[in-house]
C-alpha cells in the first residue's frame, strides 16, 4: 500500500494526459512526444495540453470568482489590450473592462529613441551582427556611467563580447560570467566610484531589472526581440491558426515581440527623476508596418533616427 500511495500522483498524470490525448474538440490540443537519452537509455514521455492558456483561465478562474483586477505595466501590447484579452480568455467577455493608467513619467522630456538604420538587412543575421556590432562599440566608447545592452541571442552576444577593444574589457560585464547579484554589485560600485559599467545581457535583464539614475542612463538594443513559435506547444497553435487561414505571425509573435520590447525598453526610465536613452539597431522599428504598430505600444519618448552618424527627427 505504500508503495501505490507513493505511485498515487503519478498514475494520476498518466490517466490525465491519457484523457487530453484522446479528447478531440473544435479547438485541438497540442499534443508531442520527447526523448531524453542523459540516463544511457531512449526515454519516451508524453504530453498533451491546452494551446490556449484562456481556455483553462475561463474554466478553472474566470467562472469562479465574482470579481478580479489583473494589473501590470504590461498588459498592453502594441497600444491596445487586445492580445492580453485573447491570451486570458476574456474576449468578447462583456463583463472584462481595461483601463490604461498614465505613468507618473514624462517620457517626452526624461528620455529618447533612436533608430540606427544598418545597412544590413536584420534578417540577414551574419552581416547584420557585424555592422550592428561596430555601431554599438562605437556608442560604448561614449558611455560615461551606467548603461545596459540587451542581445537575442548568445551568439549575438558572444559575437560582440568577442569583438571588444582593450579599451573596453574593464568596462562590459556579462551575464553568466558570475552570479547576478555579483555583477549587479560590480556594475553598481563601479558607477559609484565614476567609473564607465556597461552590462551585457539577454532576455533575463530585460524584465524586472530597477538600474535608477546613473545605473542606466542608455539602454542598447541590440535587434527586435523576436522569438518564432519554437516550443511545441506554440507550433502547434501556428499550425492551427494557418489551417484556420489566419496569420500566426501577426496575430502571436508581433503582440508577443511588442510586450518584450515595451519591457525592454522599460529599463531605461526608473523614476520621476530620470533622464535615459534607448539606442535600437533594427531599422525594422521605423520602416516595417510590424514595427510601427510596436512603436505606438511605447512610452512617448523622442523619436529619432540615426543614418550614417546623422541623427534627425522622425
Amino acid at each position: 500500500m505504500p508503495v501505490w500511495g507513493r505511485s498515487s500522483p503519478k498514475l494520476g498524470s498518466v490517466v490525465s494526459t491519457c484523457e487530453l490525448l484522446l479528447e478531440h474538440g473544435p479547438q485541438p490540443l497540442a499534443k508531442w512526444l520527447k526523448s531524453d537519452t542523459g540516463s544511457g537509455l531512449v526515454v519516451l514521455t508524453v504530453h498533451a495540453c491546452p494551446m490556449v492558456p484562456g481556455d483553462l483561465l475561463r474554466q478553472h478562474l474566470w467562472t469562479q470568482v465574482r470579481g478580479a483586477v489583473v494589473t501590470s505595466a504590461t498588459l498592453a501590447s502594441c497600444g491596445t489590450f487586445d492580445y492580453f484579452l485573447d491570451e486570458a480568455g476574456l474576449s468578447g467577455n462583456l463583463n472584462a473592462h481595461t483601463l490604461e493608467v498614465h505613468s507618473p513619467f514624462d517620457y517626452s522630456k526624461q528620455g529618447r529613441l533612436m533608430v540606427v538604420e544598418t545597412a544590413a538587412d536584420p534578417k540577414h543575421v551574419d552581416a547584420y551582427t557585424r555592422e550592428m556590432v561596430a555601431e554599438l562599440l562605437a556608442d560604448l566608447a561614449l558611455v560615461q556611467r551606467g548603461a545596459l545592452v540587451l542581445f537575442t541571442s548568445r551568439a549575438q552576444m558572444k559575437a560582440a563580447t568577442d569583438s571588444l577593444p582593450a579599451s573596453l574589457l574593464e568596462v562590459v560585464l556579462v551575464q553568466g560570467q558570475m552570479s547576478r547579484t555579483r555583477l549587479l554589485a560590480a556594475h553598481q560600485a563601479r558607477v559609484e566610484a565614476g567609473r564607465p559599467s556597461v552590462i551585457f545581457g539577454q532576455q533575463s535583464f530585460g524584465e524586472g531589472l530597477d538600474l535608477p539614475g546613473a545605473l542606466c542612463e542608455t539602454v542598447f538594443i541590440a535587434k527586435l526581440p523576436f522569438t518564432p513559435p519554437s516550443d511545441p506547444v506554440e507550433e502547434a497553435r501556428a499550425e492551427w491558426l494557418k489551417t484556420l487561414g489566419r496569420d500566426p505571425f501577426g496575430e502571436l509573435v508581433i503582440p508577443a515581440t511588442g510586450i518584450r520590447l515595451l519591457q525592454w525598453t522599460g529599463r531605461a526610465i526608473r523614476t520621476e527623476e530620470d533622464y535615459a536613452t534607448v539606442i535600437c539597431y533594427d531599422k525594422r522599428l521605423l520602416r516595417a508596418g510590424y514595427g510601427k504598430r510596436m512603436l505606438r505600444g511605447l512610452p512617448g519618448y523622442e523619436v529619432l533616427r540615426r543614418v550614417g552618424g546623422v541623427i534627425e527627427p522622425v
